[in-house]
């Protein structure tokens, strides 16, 4: 994970603030966009996929033909905002501050993918995640962040809120891999 992480801090400061907030916008309307066509996406693909492959493959390619379609045509609109701003003064914050917002988006990035799996059933083994430092950090972000931005975004709403105590009720019933990393699990709000 670390090494992810330096690679979001590097590819971060070469794309600059502007395009990074760009990036993380475009994943979370992505990955709201991806869970709310879910099914579409599904319907899309299943007559083409054979039922053993169907079923542990198809929610994972029925999200991502919505999910990264989705992600490169906000980048692309970040993309040309940055060219406009890449020689001015604010040039140079631009690339430090994106930097920061480089790690963040690779955190979420991970968390995401780790959420998928437990949403699937599927679990890290013990001995991977048992004595990390930022297994039990990362995994609790993205449904964390999506349970905040999920009242900014009427769209999908309802959705959001059920999938994250549907997490939530996966990770606290059997999930051992992070019973005593002593990171505070993602609570329903009310």
């Amino acid at each position: 994970m670390l090494i992810t992480l330096l690679y979001g801090a590097f590819n971060g400061y070469r794309k600059g603030l502007l395009v990074e907030i760009v990036a993380i916008v475009a994943f979370i309307v992505a990955m709201i966009v991806g869970f709310k066509f879910l099914g579409f996406g599904i319907d899309l693909l299943a007559p083409y996929i054979s039922m053993e492959v169907a079923r542990r493959l198809l929610p994972w390619l029925g999200f991502s033909i919505i999910f990264f379609p989705t992600v490169f045509l906000i980048n692309r609109i970040g993309f040309s905002l940055r060219q406009s701003l890449k020689y001015t003064l604010l040039g140079t914050f631009d690339s430090l501050a994106g930097a920061a917002v480089g790690i963040f988006t690779w955190v979420f990035g991970i968390s995401v993918m780790l959420w998928l799996l437990t949403w699937m059933g599927i679990r890290m083994p013990v001995k991977h995640t048992q004595e990390t430092y930022l297994y039990p950090v990362v995994k609790p972000i993205a449904p964390i962040v999506m349970d905040v931005t999920s009242g900014w975004i009427p769209v999908g709403t309802n959705w959001i809120r059920k999938q994250k105590e549907e997490f939530s009720r996966n990770w606290s019933d059997g999930n051992t891999d992070s019973e005593d990393s002593g990171v505070e699990r993602p609570h329903k709000k009310g």
